[in-house]
């Protein structure tokens, strides 16, 4: 049996287009190429943050790139990678979206988040977070993290209008546990906005804004500057 080859209309124009903006933003995301975003974008984590690395970041401040070449980093990294898959779980994952943010100066601001999972059943916002010695954690109240909290009500804000959420569930996970947070349901779009008025007002007027000491200061790439930074406060002050 011959089959007929397709025939092509001569009037119909077929042309080689440019590749996806997303199949793009996939691929570098899967080669480890992190996104950057303009001077009016934000990325939530940014916004929960120390405001005063974020206010670094954006104005480009010399960071201290430190890497850890120890076996134990390297596999707490590829750990993170592995647990990752399990946001495949879910037919709805690695959502994206961009959240405008009116400005007190009438400008626009934009937020850009990505939510690991979303059930479309219960209605449930999902995103997991990969660490060590969960139950450890959970045992000493050191979980849920606070920022992690926020981090999750501000993806509620952004994708509430987008598809219905009734719950906000927040994963963490090692090699042997998982444990999962309900969180309350709250709208963050008040604090989001009064965050970025803020950012926006130190980076339009030069001022540094004051750091907000936690335990990721010792991680900070931008500590030395921040350290430099206090002590000539300190100085003014004296």
């Amino acid at each position: 049996m011959q089959i007929a080859e397709p025939r092509i209309d001569e009037n119909t124009t077929i042309k080689e287009i440019d590749i996806p903006k997303k199949i793009l933003e996939y691929l570098k995301q899967k080669n480890g190429i992190k996104r950057k975003f303009d001077d009016k974008k934000y990325s939530v984590t940014e916004l929960i943050r120390c405001v005063r690395e974020t206010y670094y970041k954006k104005t480009k401040v010399a960071s201290e790139e430190s890497f850890d070449k120890s076996v134990q980093s390297m596999w707490g990294s590829l750990r993170g990678n592995y647990l990752h898959e399990l946001t495949n779980a879910y037919t709805w994952n690695e959502l994206e979206t961009e959240y405008n943010v009116q400005l007190d100066d009438n400008r626009t601001a934009t937020l850009v988040g990505r939510l690991d999972m979303y059930d479309e059943t219960t209605k449930t916002l999902l995103d997991l977070k990969t660490t060590n010695n969960v139950l450890w954690q959970v045992k000493h109240k050191m979980l849920p993290k606070p920022e992690h909290i926020l981090q999750v009500q501000c993806y509620y804000t952004m994708f509430k209008d987008i598809i219905p959420i009734e719950h906000l569930n927040l994963i963490y996970a090692d090699m042997s546990e998982i444990v999962v947070f309900n969180l309350r349901v709250k709208d963050r779009s008040k604090w989001i906005a009064n965050r970025i008025n803020i950012l926006e007002t130190d980076l339009e007027n030069g001022i540094i804004p004051n750091a907000e000491p936690g335990n990721n200061c010792r991680f900070c790439k931008f500590k030395s500057a921040c350290d430099s930074q206090n002590k000539k406060s300190d100085g003014d002050r004296t």
